[in-house]
């Protein structure tokens, strides 16, 4: 291949066919101005892989899957890496001084804080959450905090596990805090390990439908940061991407985009805040009208109220209204189950739950239940429930490895490490080759700092993975697709 191939651009046809394919495989729009750029890493792509030109490239690419390490080069050279810590001063003064002491006001009672970098490039943004965090809360040590990091460019997530930067990622750093959170290591700058332990890095395709997921630890969020992603996706792809960050959240949560991103209209589903100089979304509650902002900012600092608030309340009628008929419990009839079903079916959980209380049918059906709304009510970030929920399918059916799966999900998204490896456990001896038991047991392990465990486990789940075709999916992990576990999982344990 001649290396002048390196410079040879796209034609109008060609620049046509790979875009599309990138859109539909990875949620990236590449423009019209980027062509010549994107010709000429593909070209790079064709010297490398020794092929006879861009057709044979985009071929391959067609019938290969995106995990692959082809699309691995494809997607390293074509995503947006450029990045620094505290990048957008006037948005982390906003999470400093506004949104992070919201939530963790609202959090203080269960000491529990859930906050995800989607498109976290080399780290430098969720680790700089963390460093906000040791500053912001002085009993750090007794609070249960997440902090995800996910992103479809692999070599930036080994990057960010390395946690090493050059001089270039602190631009918009004072030189203290650069004493305070790194130490030299020859010519780069190596993070602190107790800031390092506190970010959790993962492969995520944000074009994709595995969020929200308990399997992919991205339910019940306080905080999502989608920063500089949206400005590189077509419209319909931002909307369908915004409605899963919806169902992500936990009520009032919160999504911040870059500045360059906020749409006047707003998203779907979100309330529109402003924030002096920065705008974020939070999440609204189904049809309620849209809440009142609690604040008013000045260059994020609130403004305090001058006037005192008055109350206009109504006089009370002379003769009272008469008061409606008390509604009859809630009885199961012979068809109890089925009841209980078209109620989780229509988002009547508590109904729901009365039905399968009253404990008609067979345990097994009742325990499938049972684990059934455990599971959507995990999705949908309400885990004191689901907790319930799966404790009432164990009790209706304790060998139901399933339900101690379920169980184990729950707890790690609630912070309690024992609690999850104990369930976990208990699935694997109900179910020795149970995939997401191992699949969950070395994400815990990982997190855990355990390398020999998780390596275990996760190599038991990529086998059992790949004897399965690579698009089937997997129930008990929320449908991920075994091919998708399986690059989960190498991406995981490569930097175990």
């Amino acid at each position: 291949m001649n290396s002048s191939n390196e410079h040879i651009s796209l034609s109008q046809g060609e620049y046509q066919l790979f875009s599309d394919l990138l859109l539909r495989r990875t949620g990236m729009h590449i423009t019209s101005r980027r062509s010549q750029e994107m010709g000429r890493h593909l070209w790079r792509v064709v010297a490398h892989e020794s092929m006879a030109g861009l057709q044979e490239l985009y071929e391959k690419l067609a019938q290969t899957p995106t995990e692959s390490e082809l699309w691995d080069q494809v997607i390293s050279g074509l995503t947006i890496g450029e990045t620094y810590f505290f990048r957008d001063r006037s948005q982390f003064n906003a999470l400093r001084f506004q949104l992070l002491p919201e939530i963790i006001e609202r959090r203080r009672s269960e000491r529990r804080l859930r906050l995800w970098s989607a498109g976290c490039s080399s780290g430098e943004e969720p680790y700089s959450l963390a460093m906000l965090l040791t500053e912001i809360i002085p009993d750090l040590d007794r609070w249960s905090v997440s902090i995800l990091g996910t992103d479809i460019n692999k070599d930036s997530l080994r990057r960010a596990r390395q946690g090493l930067y050059k001089k270039w990622s602190f631009r918009q750093v004072g030189a203290d805090t650069v004493q305070k959170f790194f130490v030299p290591r020859d010519g780069l700058y190596e993070l602190n390990p107790r800031i390092k332990s506190m970010v959790n890095f993962s492969y995520l395709n944000l074009s994709e439908n595995n969020y929200p997921s308990l399997m992919t630890n991205t339910c019940a969020m306080d905080l999502i940061l989608c920063r500089n992603v949206i400005i590189y996706l077509p419209d319909e792809q931002v909307q369908a991407m915004v409605r899963r960050f919806a169902g992500s959240l936990s009520p009032q949560g919160w999504l911040m985009v870059a500045a360059t991103e906020t749409d006047p209209r707003g998203f779907s589903g979100f309330a529109t805040r402003n924030l002096g100089s920065a705008a974020v979304y939070q999440l609204r509650d189904g049809d309620e009208p849209e809440p009142r902002s609690p604040w008013e900012f000045d260059d994020c600092q609130p403004r305090r109220e001058t006037q005192p608030v008055t109350l206009k309340v109504k006089p009370l009628p002379t003769q009272s209204a008469p008061q409606p008929e008390p509604r009859p419990p809630l009885t199961a009839g012979p068809d109890a189950l089925s009841q209980a079903r078209r109620m989780m079916e229509t988002g009547r959980y508590q109904s729901a739950r009365c039905l399968l209380e009253q404990g008609r049918g067979s345990r097994r059906a009742t325990a499938s239940l049972w684990l059934k709304g455990a599971r959507r009510l995990a999705n949908l970030g309400k885990l004191a429930e689901a907790s319930y929920w799966c404790e009432k399918s164990l009790e209706a059916e304790p060998l139901l490895a399933e339900a101690h799966h379920c169980r184990a999900l729950v707890a790690l998204e609630e912070g309690d490490s024992l609690l999850a490896e104990e369930h976990l456990r208990k699935a694997l001896y109900l179910e020795p080759n149970h995939l997401a038991g191992h699949f969950s047991l070395a994400t815990l392990y990982r997190r855990l700092g355990l390398s020999q465990k998780a390596q275990l486990h996760g190599r038991q789940a990529i086998r059992l993975a790949s004897s399965l075709p690579p698009e089937q999916s997997i129930p008990e992990a929320d449908g991920l697709a075994a091919g998708r576990i399986v690059t989960m999982l190498r991406v995981l344990l490569d930097a175990a």
